[in-house]
């Protein structure tokens, strides 16, 4: 039986290597975000989504009042980017009808957290808490690799 020899050091520290100067990475410290961008979701391209944007007001005697349809710009688990020529406030709480063409549906509480300033509007929504099923149903109905 042939015999291995370990040639492995052991130490108590973090293991340590040696880069070279030439090779893109010297200077790069992968901990450190190099821009403001918060994003910590992988946010998926989608045509195949309908979305329409409700609200409840005290007047709507707990219903859904339709706000519009809006056009998906992308989608995650934790919230959506949308555009709509509707001027909405931000910190308005809405809820969000999510229509896959498979005919699956999501019915998620948000809150709006981004509005530009021109129109068409570009939002950013966050939804009140994670939605595991979505994100799933996200990734087993996605035909083509699309993320921002």
């Amino acid at each position: 039986m042939p015999t291995f020899e370990d040639k492995t050091e052991t130490s108590d520290d973090q293991s340590k290597f040696d880069v070279d100067e030439d090779d893109g990475l010297s200077d790069v410290n992968v901990l450190i975000p190099s821009s403001k961008n918060k994003r910590i979701a992988t946010r998926y391209v989608r045509d195949d989504i309908a979305v329409a944007l409700c609200e409840i007001t005290p007047m709507s005697f707990g219903k859904e009042i339709f706000i519009d349809f809006v056009t998906l710009n992308d989608i995650t688990g934790r919230g959506i980017s949308f555009s709509s020529t509707q001027h909405i406030t931000t910190r308005k709480k809405v809820i969000l009808n999510l229509r896959f063409h498979s005919n699956m549906t999501f019915k998620i509480h948000a809150t709006i957290v981004y509005r530009s300033n021109t129109s068409p509007y570009q939002y950013g929504i966050k939804f009140d808490s994670d939605n595991r099923e979505l994100s799933d149903h996200l990734l087993e109905t996605q035909r083509t690799l699309v993320f921002k």
